[in-house]
């Protein structure tokens, strides 16, 4: 089916397995993954399929968890037909009704308590399934992450400093024991009530969500289930279902499971606030911003528990009431690709192909700007255009479909800041990203590199914004270093060319176009106004973590050839 397009794909697969030429497919609402689901009706039959493109989702776990948990009789689908290559599983259709749509004041505390019971079910088994990973304390640090990574810099509009993060996590090591107080049982980690569901005339719960359980301490479903970040439950209910709930496990005291319910509270609604950030910001889906005040209201409800004190301290501290709002995404909307260059020191290689078109890793140089446009949510590009313009425009025909791209053509090449410059009348934005063509790099930090760019920018405090790479992280042109930190925390460049400077400027800036405004040059380089804007203490810098490859020279273009193909 390798030739097939996605939809003659699955229809094939649905073919296959119903042995019918004759059905129907209707979409399903989506949930927060990259899943996406469908109803095919057959005759009088109907069905579940779990599209997983990209195989990116578990769904082989799927697929053994669910044989597992039908296995110690709790009702979860039946898988029917699988195919793992393309990602597709056919599923029991257990219909539409979840306890969210069904969920009324008069019969909530019947579902809650329903859900409450297939969790007591699920924290009775004692076996672990062999696909699951542990729910680790390592696990739990990265994932808080989320929230000082992503939820703080774009609720504050600044990053966290590393004294404010390094006593956070200081904190959290200190506290994530009490989590573990309990016993260890399958976690199925999005227990809500959105993913449980009430077939008709059912007498308990069905779930339908848990490829990514894991192994941790048993009360973390509860938490999922009571403390909801879509819909408050009443008190009462919240009081009764836990209560029943803990009241169901053996050789667990009540302070051990008060322990672990508070922490793993505290952390979900942390992790909660990082993760609707960045389905929000990131993928778009700004529904998730109109639970954050919920979110919020239950963190400080739970900060209150006793063993809890120093985080409400450090959260009084540096992210007071006030602070605690909706995150938001700086202004950028458009960016600056200099292409309009030869790249005399790729010697023949640029004879008759402009330097941005040569091909590395499977596609063009100037084709990496576009991954990382795209991985901000920029749709708009100014690229100019001098030597070999015409292949180059020819080339980025096809990004059209996918971005607004203005050119900027040059008589003559004006060089980067002259470059930048000359396009300024088709620059909207008051600061805007600016890209080389001759770099590339596989991000390898927790947050992407433009994204803390943009954290980090503050046009109050900066005219210019540098990405930096550490220079023992270069594959390809290393030099001696373009500059080094000083003792005051402030970037100085490399003038005299001389070792000691660890940090090469990796080919990312943002700029602010009022430092054009006294430029009177048509032609010149972008790195005199880095210079002017180190002299006043307005350049700012953010250090790259990643595996970065710089293509200057044909050495440096095999070089990366060679990484690359040896990491397939």
């Amino acid at each position: 089916m390798e030739n097939l397009s996605r939809q003659a794909k699955m229809e094939e697969f649905i073919k296959r397995n119903l042995r019918a030429d004759s059905f129907q497919i209707s979409g399903l609402t989506t949930d927060a993954s990259s899943r996406k689901y469908y109803r095919i009706k057959n005759a009088d039959k109907s069905f579940v399929l779990m599209d997983d493109e990209g195989c990116r989702c578990h769904t082989h776990e799927f697929v053994e968890l669910s044989k597992f948990l039908r296995a110690h009789h709790v009702w979860v689908p039946e898988v029917l037909a699988t195919d793992f290559e393309n990602g597709f599983l056919l599923i029991e259709d257990l219909g539409d009704d979840t306890i969210g749509k069904l969920l009324t004041s008069q019969n909530e505390a019947k579902l809650y308590k329903m859900s409450g019971q297939a969790l007591a079910k699920i924290a009775a088994i004692s076996e672990r399934p062999q696909c699951v990973k542990e729910f680790s304390r390592h696990k739990i640090l990265e994932d808080l992450r989320l929230f000082t990574d992503w939820y703080f810099p774009m609720t504050t509009g600044q990053p966290l400093s590393s004294q404010a993060a390094k006593e956070f996590f200081e904190i959290a090591e200190k506290l994530v024991p009490m989590a573990y107080r309990v016993p260890n049982r399958l976690v199925l980690w999005d227990y809500h009530i959105d993913n449980i569901m009430l077939p008709p005339a059912a007498q308990e719960c069905a779930i339908i969500d848990f490829q990514d359980a894991m192994w941790g301490p048993l009360t973390y479903d509860i938490v999922s289930l009571l403390a909801a970040d879509r819909r408050f439950a009443s008190n009462e209910v919240i009081k009764e279902v836990k209560e029943e709930f803990f009241k169901s496990l053996n050789n667990v005291d009540r302070e051990s499971f008060e322990d672990s319910y508070s922490f793993l509270s505290m952390f979900r609604h942390l992790r909660v606030l990082g993760r609707f950030t960045t389905l929000s910001m990131v993928n778009g889906k700004k529904r998730y911003l109109e639970y954050i005040p919920q979110v919020w209201k239950m963190l400080e409800q739970v900060i209150e528990y006793p063993k809890l004190a120093s985080m409400k301290k450090w959260l009084n501290h540096y992210l007071p009431k006030p602070s605690r709002g909706l995150p938001q995404r700086k202004p950028f909307t458009q960016a600056m690709i200099l292409a309009a260059g030869r790249g005399s020191r790729m010697k023949d290689l640029t004879d008759n192909c402009p330097k941005p078109l040569i091909k590395v890793g499977g596609q063009a140089l100037i084709d990496y700007n576009f991954d990382r446009l795209r991985e901000i949510g920029i749709k708009a590009a100014v690229i100019n255009l001098c030597y070999k313009k015409e292949m180059l425009r020819q080339h980025l025909e096809q990004k059209q479909q996918d971005f607004d791209l203005i050119f900027s053509e040059e008589d003559e090449a004006l060089e980067t800041g002259g470059g930048i410059k000359h396009a300024l009348p088709l620059l909207r934005d008051e600061c805007f990203f600016v890209f080389n063509s001759d770099v590339f790099f596989i991000d390898r930090g927790y947050k992407p590199a433009l994204w803390r760019m943009m954290d980090a920018w503050d046009k109050n405090k900066y005219d210019i914004l540098l990405l930096l790479q550490d220079i023992k992280d270069i594959c390809g042109d290393r030099g001696v270093g373009d500059y080094k930190i000083g003792i005051n925390g402030k970037i100085e460049r490399n003038k005299d060319k001389t070792t000691g400077y660890p940090y090469v400027y990796a080919g990312i800036s943002i700029v602010n176009r009022s430092i054009f405004a006294k430029e009177s040059r048509e032609k010149f380089s972008l790195r005199d106004l880095f210079d002017t804007a180190q002299e006043k203490g307005k350049l700012g810098f953010v250090i790259n973590q990643a595996e970065f490859f710089h293509i200057g020279t044909p050495e440096a273009l095999q070089a990366a050839k060679i990484k690359i193909q040896q990491q397939k």
